[in-house]
């Protein structure tokens, strides 16, 4: 009796622990592969982004592209500048999103300014390969790749700007706990999450679905899966150790990378910084929301360090 009941726990436990290992493949598979349902929800398109797109669609993009450094073709749109100079934008976009979409609003602000304008599209995003979504993590090293890139096409000092929305933020924030070039002078990074655990926490919570049951598995099983940790992407410990002068901005009606993470980001920060917080805007949505204080703050930021 005593080694049926043995048996049958041992069975029970055999049999949850494969229900809770589905349930966190599939929770990763939901995620981060480029290929789920979320895919083909209907995204929502503030209006007001129609009034840039008549300008947009006259200007001359090129299409760049280059091999990750585990093999993937991503590619990037590239808009010069009216006239020469050395000035640089890397706009990197966010979560299931693509490079004209996200920044179809920003774009004519910094061309008026007078930069060069690169916007890739992320690993498993729009134009560029890749099954899983990197989370900014393996993100950064390609933000760093997109950088040598640049620098080679000029090949001459320049003054690069990182601005990155939403996943894009923590990929630049990410790619600032690295050895960056010297070109790169300041990073402008609105909306990023404190670490993809965190995120993912939030996300789970708001969906009302008990984190524990899930991420201990789905972390121990994402190196295999996805390629990196969700332990490992801190986006928290990568600004700990950045020396790049950035500019946070995040909305205080953030309901999607809650706005407490900005404040953590902030005051883990140990470079330059400056910190905006836009009243009444959702995520993603400051520039949209008051764009006259976003570009005022923007550009006193960045004249401090790009002249």
């Amino acid at each position: 009796m005593i080694k049926l009941k043995k048996k049958t726990l041992a069975c029970a436990a055999l049999l949850s622990g494969a229900i809770v290992g589905f349930v966190s493949v599939t929770a990763i598979d939901f995620a981060c592969r480029k290929d789920t349902p979320l895919n083909k929800e209907k995204p929502k398109v503030n209006p007001q982004i129609g009034k840039y797109l008549p300008w947009l669609k006259q200007q001359h993009f090129e299409t760049w592209e280059m091999t990750s450094h585990d093999g993937l073709k991503l590619k990037a749109k590239f808009l010069k500048a009216e006239r020469e100079t050395n000035k640089v934008l890397i706009a990197v976009h966010g979560y299931r999103s693509y490079n004209l979409k996200e920044y179809a609003y920003y774009i004519k602000f910094y061309h008026d300014l007078g930069f060069h304008i690169l916007l890739p599209d992320n690993r498993a995003h729009g134009e560029s390969e890749g099954k899983y979504i990197g989370f900014g993590w393996l993100d950064r090293l390609d933000c760093i790749q997109w950088i040598h890139q640049v620098k080679d096409y000029f090949d001459k000092d320049l003054q690069i700007v990182l601005h990155g929305i939403s996943m894009g933020s923590a990929t630049v924030l990410m790619a600032s706990g690295e050895e960056l070039p010297s070109d790169v002078k300041c990073i402008i990074s609105d909306c990023g999450f404190t670490s993809v655990l965190d995120e993912f926490k939030h996300e789970l919570n708001q969906r009302h679905i008990p984190a524990p049951l899930i991420l201990p598995t789905a972390t121990l099983l994402s190196k295999k899966r996805v390629g990196y940790s969700f332990k490992e992407a801190s986006t928290i410990e990568q600004v700990k150790k950045s020396k790049t002068p950035t500019l946070f901005i995040h909305g205080d009606q953030d309901d999607f990378v809650p706005t407490y993470m900005v404040y953590d980001l902030y005051n883990a920060c140990n470079a330059d910084k400056d910190l905006l917080i836009v009243e009444g805007a959702g995520h993603a949505q400051s520039y949209l929301v008051d764009p006259k204080l976003c570009e005022k703050t923007i550009i006193e930021f960045m004249n401090q360090y790009v002249k």
